[in-house]
């Protein structure tokens, strides 16, 4: 880069040099046009080493070569001289921002980019200063980069472990922390309490919130399972068996960064059972006799009740009671099947007597 460098030069006066550089005439008159100034500079170049003052003043030009440091320019007249000091590229420096592009990577391990931002002491970026860059885990793409024209130098940090990335430049440093992400966990929390055929059985999934899982699946076991997509917090799912056993039921996460999670649990499921009363055990024929069934577990389903009351008669009901008189006499045997809407139908029996 390149900055102008302005001298005025005041006869009979006295000479300072005000904030960022700009001189400071105090009471006193011009030198006369064309006298001449000659400058010199410890680092860099001037362009032109020597000019001839316009009203008062000239100005050059300081044109930095590619190194940093600080510039010591001095200009001389006749007997009078003046030095400043200009800050040249890394010199300049006063901060290193250092910023990720995540401060965080999968488990599994994963690759961030790492900007660092050099500023002078007003803020300003600084462009072609050069960034050296330092890990404490993981594999930097390089170890060395110029910031750009925004003053910024970026590099990539390839890690499977926690890392804190340094980045230096004239004698200012800056740091940013990346950590790894722990593997999400899922939890699976079977029913707690006796489940029957055809009753719901309640399983409860828990996410880890380390990371989103994108896919959850669960197996019930039994040949059955449920896609149920992203979750993010405690999930119930319900699932109605149809048969009796005890079933190894798992679920398997897949989060967002490729890894995965399972966890297992076991049910057991029994079937249901009922009982069948009568009103009464004996009456005369032709006066009815009211049947239920009763004992069903709550929760299971019952689609319809089959009665065969042992007479040639049969009645279907969607309650758990039905009437019947017989019009003969004698011992009868009464048959329900029991038709859940889950799992196989079942079948219990019993006898009333019909007196004449």
């Amino acid at each position: 880069g390149s900055t102008d460098l302005i001298a005025v030069l005041i006869e009979n006066g006295t000479t300072g040099t005000g904030t960022g550089g700009a001189a400071t005439p105090s009471a006193g008159t011009p030198v006369h046009n064309g006298t001449l100034v000659t400058f010199t500079t410890s680092l860099g170049r001037i362009e032109p080493a020597e000019a001839r003052t316009l009203n008062g003043s000239v100005t050059v030009k300081l044109v930095a070569d590619g190194r940093s440091g600080t510039a010591t320019i001095t200009a001389f007249s006749g007997s009078a001289t003046k030095a400043l000091d200009v800050k040249i590229g890394a010199a300049a420096a006063e901060r290193v921002a250092v910023t990720a592009s995540s401060t965080t990577v999968p488990a599994g391990g994963g690759t961030v980019s790492i900007f660092a931002r050099v500023e002078d002491v007003n803020g300003n970026s600084l462009s072609g200063v050069p960034v050296s860059f330092t890990t404490t885990g993981g594999t930097l793409s390089a170890g060395s980069a110029l910031t750009s024209d925004s003053g910024v130098a970026s590099v990539s940090l390839s890690t499977n472990t926690a890392a804190e990335v340094t980045a230096s430049a004239g004698g200012k440093t800056g740091s940013v922390e990346i950590t790894v992400r722990t593997r999400s966990k899922i939890t699976l929390t079977p029913p707690s309490g006796t489940v029957f055929v055809g009753a719901a059985a309640s399983f409860v999934i828990t996410p880890d919130a380390a990371v989103a899982f994108k896919d959850v699946t669960i197996d019930f076991g039994d040949g059955e399972s449920v896609p149920l997509g992203a979750i993010s917090s405690p999930t119930t799912v319900a699932h109605f068996y149809s048969e009796d056993g005890v079933f190894q039921v798992s679920v398997i996460g897949t989060d967002v960064d490729g890894g995965s999670a399972q966890a297992a649990g076991s049910v057991g499921v029994i079937p249901i059972t009922f009982s069948v009363t009568s009103s009464k055990s004996a009456e005369v024929v032709n006066v009815p006799f009211l049947f239920t069934v009763s004992g069903i577990p709550a929760g299971v389903p019952i689609n319809r009740y089959i009665w065969d009351f042992g007479d040639g008669q049969g009645q279907t009901t969607t309650t758990p009671t039905a009437s019947h008189a017989y019009q003969a006499p004698g011992l009868k045997t009464i048959t329900v099947t029991v038709v859940p809407r889950y799992g196989e139908s079942r079948t219990a029996s019993f006898q009333v007597l019909v007196n004449p």
